[in-house]
């Protein structure tokens, strides 16, 4: 078992793949440096899901995996790995790829402002979601709602600033306080219907 800090680097896009992680606790994001600079989440790891997949074919990785919050990871030799085993990383992944594809795909398209929304409850059912006197937030930069929503920091920090001034939202370092759940719900909708 390894503990690793928010925002540290697991392994960079081109590192040697030897190892398959498996996120025992926190959030992992999978993302890919844009030839612009632009970082793009990927995928999130989730607790339970494996990630460095290409460990499997011997490759180097191909994106790179970095903590959106403090994090356990236990890693594995897949030569030494069983057949139950193995079979349990397939299902894990597989499952992983239905929920890229039937929501996390959503996050990319629509309105931003929808987007935005749709990440922000995303959030609030993974590790990144905590509750202290104000209610409920969620720990996350505008740089990785960007990331995440495929959008710049500027636009996604004016559209922010929007929600808060309507009520939706309180922003405070690194923390989006998610104020009315509901209205957060029919702006999300609207990345939905627009995909």
């Amino acid at each position: 078992m390894k503990r690793i800090g928010r925002k540290q680097v697991i392994y960079l896009a081109g590192d040697p793949a030897h190892t398959l992680y498996r996120l025992e606790s926190g959030l992992v994001r999978i993302v890919e440096l844009l030839p612009d600079g632009r970082t793009l989440t990927l995928r999130h790891v989730l607790p339970g899901d494996y990630f460095g997949e290409e460990a499997l074919e011997g490759k180097r990785h191909r994106y790179a995996a970095e903590a959106m919050t403090e994090a356990v990871v236990q890693g594995f030799d897949p030569k030494a790995m069983d057949h139950q085993a193995l079979h349990q990383v397939a299902r894990n992944l597989a499952r992983q790829m239905r929920r890229v594809l039937a929501y996390e795909t959503h996050l990319q398209t629509g309105e931003l402002r929808a987007r935005i929304a749709r990440y922000l409850l995303f959030l609030a059912d993974t590790p990144a979601s905590f509750r202290d006197e104000e209610g409920l937030y969620v720990t996350v930069s505008h740089e990785e709602i960007a990331d995440a929503t495929a959008s710049t920091r500027e636009s996604v920090s004016k559209l922010l600033s929007d929600m808060r001034r309507e009520g939706l939202i309180a922003t405070a370092y690194r923390k989006v306080y998610l104020l009315d759940l509901g209205a957060l719900e029919a702006e999300a909708q609207g990345a939905l219907e627009a995909a």
